[in-house]
């Protein structure tokens, strides 16, 4: 058993940027990148929380994905080498979007439980304008379980036993960002299995990493809990 804290959070949209789209359409993940779910704690607890401080799990529901039109500032270089507005002005951006999210998220460093109940940041999962709210927090216990019902969620394609419908992406797990004044480090860069939150029902699944959480009516209800890469550590 390993005691854990379960907090529920919902939306308006959420957007996960594809990490191959560059120009275009821009095409959203289905799930969040673990490194986006570390970014959110990291903005309710006002610091850079690390992979290696807790373990964690999630389910991402919505009700319907589509596309968003975005008014953008685009910047351009002077000769100087400084920053200024693009002189043609704003830019149109088409993107696909999750609309009514729901993100029931578990992580095991009961520590974090405060920053939930007094965020340091308001939480916004993907754009800055993807604001979330919370609706609950509250400590669980995890019992580890060898199969059963697994909703919407992002899986280390490693702990796969069996054929799951599912999307095959190709996302890193965490950034590094300890040194100042210099860009971020990619960690560990994986492939996994996204299950796609538009889904009606669980998929009943074996492998490793499932645990059932203590508040979950239905006992045959399970969650991923990720198993961090130890690469790049």
């Amino acid at each position: 058993m390993q005691d854990a804290i379960h907090v529920r959070m919902e939306g308006f949209t959420a957007f996960f940027k594809h990490p191959l789209t560059i120009t275009g359409t821009q095409v959203t993940l289905p799930c969040p990148p673990y490194s986006t779910i570390l970014g959110l704690i990291s903005a309710c607890a006002g610091r850079t929380v690390s992979h290696q401080e807790t373990r964690i799990g999630y389910e991402f529901w919505c009700k319907s994905t589509g596309t968003e039109i975005e008014r953008t500032d685009r910047m351009a270089m002077d000769r100087k080498g400084n920053l200024k507005y693009h002189r043609e002005g704003q830019g149109i951006l088409t993107r696909y979007v999750h609309f009514s999210p729901i993100l029931d998220l578990y992580f095991t460093n009961l520590d974090l439980e405060s920053i939930f109940k007094n965020p340091a940041n308001t939480p916004s999962l993907g754009r800055s304008q993807d604001l979330f709210w919370i609706v609950k927090v509250e400590r669980i216990v995890l019992n580890p379980v060898e199969e059963g019902n697994l909703g919407p969620t992002l899986i280390s394609i490693d702990s796969v036993k069996s054929s799951i419908p599912s999307l095959i992406v190709r996302c890193p797990e965490w950034f590094s960002n300890d040194v100042k004044g210099f860009t971020r480090i990619v960690g560990p860069v994986g492939f996994y299995q996204a299950i796609l939150p538009t889904v009606e029902s669980k998929i009943r699944v074996k492998m490793d990493n499932l645990y059932h959480p203590s508040n979950l009516d239905n006992p045959d209800d399970v969650i991923y809990l990720h198993q961090w890469s130890t690469f790049g550590d």
